[in-house]
C-alpha cells in the first residue's frame, strides 16, 4: 500500500500544477477542489489512511470532477485518476 499513497501524492501534486495553471475558472469551483485536495494532503502528510476514508472525500471529488468535466477536462480525468487511486486502497 505504501507505494499506492506516494501514488496518491504524486497525483495531488499534478491536479494542484494544473489547478495552478488555469488562468479561467469560477471561484467556487476550483474552492471546491482545493478544499478537497487540502483534506487529502493533510491524511498523506499524517500517513493516515483512515482519514481517508471518508465518504465525503470520495463525494467531494467525483462532484469536483462532475464541475470540471467539460470546461477543463484535463483536471477532470485526473481527478478521475484520483477517485480510481483512492478505490484500489479501499476508500
Amino acid at each position: 500500500m505504501p507505494e499506492r499513497i506516494e501514488k496518491l501524492r504524486h497525483m495531488v501534486k499534478d491536479l494542484e500544477a494544473e489547478l495552478d495553471s488555469l488562468e479561467r475558472v469560477d471561484d467556487e469551483s476550483r474552492q471546491f477542489l482545493e478544499d478537497a485536495l487540502e483534506d487529502l494532503r493533510a491524511a498523506l502528510k499524517e500517513k493516515d489512511t483512515t482519514s481517508l476514508r471518508s465518504e465525503s472525500l470520495s463525494q467531494r471529488l467525483r462532484t469536483a470532477e462532475e464541475y470540471f468535466q467539460v470546461s477543463h477536462p484535463t483536471i477532470s480525468g485526473l481527478v478521475l485518476r484520483m477517485i480510481d487511486a483512492l478505490g484500489q486502497i479501499g476508500i
